[in-house]
This record gives C-alpha cells, structure tokens and sequence, in this order.
C-alpha cells in the first residue's frame, strides 16, 4: 500500500519530490497542455513552481485523504496557470503604445464595484461544498468529466448529473435573487 503524498512530504521534504513528481506530474502537464494550451517547458515550469510551493507551505495544511491532497495539488496548480496567463496578458497590454493610452480607461472599470448579480453568485458558490465549487470550476473549462473524476471522489459517471443539478439550482438562486430585487 502506497503511503499518502502529503504524510511523504511533510516527513522527508525535498526528498518527497520524486514521488510528488511521479504521482502528479504527468497528470497536470497533460491537464496543462489540453485544457490550457500552455507549451511543454512552461507547464512543467508551473508544475514545479507548484510542487515547491506545495513542499515549502505542508506544514500549515492538514489533508483528511491523498483525495483531498490531490484535489488541493489541482487547486494550486490551476492558480498557477491563471496567474501566469494574467501575467502574460498584462505584459501583452504594456508593450503596445495604444495600449497603454487606454490603460487608465480600463483599469477604471476593472476597479468599478461588483454588480449585484455578481455578489450574489459568490454568495450561492460560497454556500456549496468544496467538490461542487470544483466541480463547476472544471467543467467551466471544458475539462472532461473522467478527468475531474481523478479529483473528486465521485464517480464519472454521475459527475454530468451532479453538475446539471448545481446549475440549475443557482441559476434558480440567482433568478428568484434578481425576481426580489426587481419585484
């Protein structure tokens, strides 16, 4: 039996990254390359920075499962991925001239106050659990559902009906919400 990822990392630090690596690895560099289209050098750049991340900051983190490690390993590895292309897209803004003429026009709307609409869907993703909120963050980006399967401890095959009941429901939310507000 193959003891947890997490409890390797937390006893032998550096040494753990080779079964980090092996486990993980290749899952995220292929998750990288479809979903995201990211190049083979960049992903395993953010897969490491990922992994180091990880190793460094273990000690703060308690894991009930490697199910929960593995989906906290996802989470982290996709705030790499958003902030390399947020990162990228503002390099991208900066070099152009006209670009730049425009950047204040639309770093003023960017800091313009969130809509009600807006606060009221972190109000009802705040009130699903963890897997849920996965669940639609993954399926937002196409991500296959036998994909998301190695993530959540759910079966693939009722992954498709799990996310057609959260959509609905918040939509049904964010309706009867707006019905409120306008009624």
């Amino acid at each position: 039996m193959q003891e947890d990822t997490y409890l390797l990392i937390k006893k032998k630090k550096r040494k753990s990254l080779d079964v980090f690596y092996k486990r993980y690895g290749k899952k995220l560099l292929g998750y990288a390359i479809k979903n995201w289209q990211v190049d083979e050098d960049t992903a395993w750049d953010l897969i490491y920075k990922t992994f180091y991340s990880i190793i460094d900051n273990i000690d703060k983190y308690t894991f009930e499962s490697e199910q929960k490690f593995s989906s906290f390993v996802l989470r982290a590895f996709l705030n790499n991925l958003r902030n390399f292309y947020r990162n990228k897209k503002k390099e991208i803004d900066l070099s152009s001239k006209e670009n730049l003429e425009t950047f204040s026009n639309t770093t003023s709307k960017e800091e313009s106050p969130e809509t009600e609409q807006m606060k009221q869907l972190k109000m009802e993703l705040s009130k699903l659990e963890d897997w849920q909120r996965m669940l639609l963050l993954l399926r937002a980006q196409r991500m296959p559902y036998s994909e998301i399967a190695k993530y959540i401890d759910k079966p693939q095959e009722q992954l498709k009906v799990y996310y057609s009941r959260l959509k609905q429901r918040i939509s049904k939310q964010l309706h009867q919400e707006m019905e409120v507000n306008n009624g």
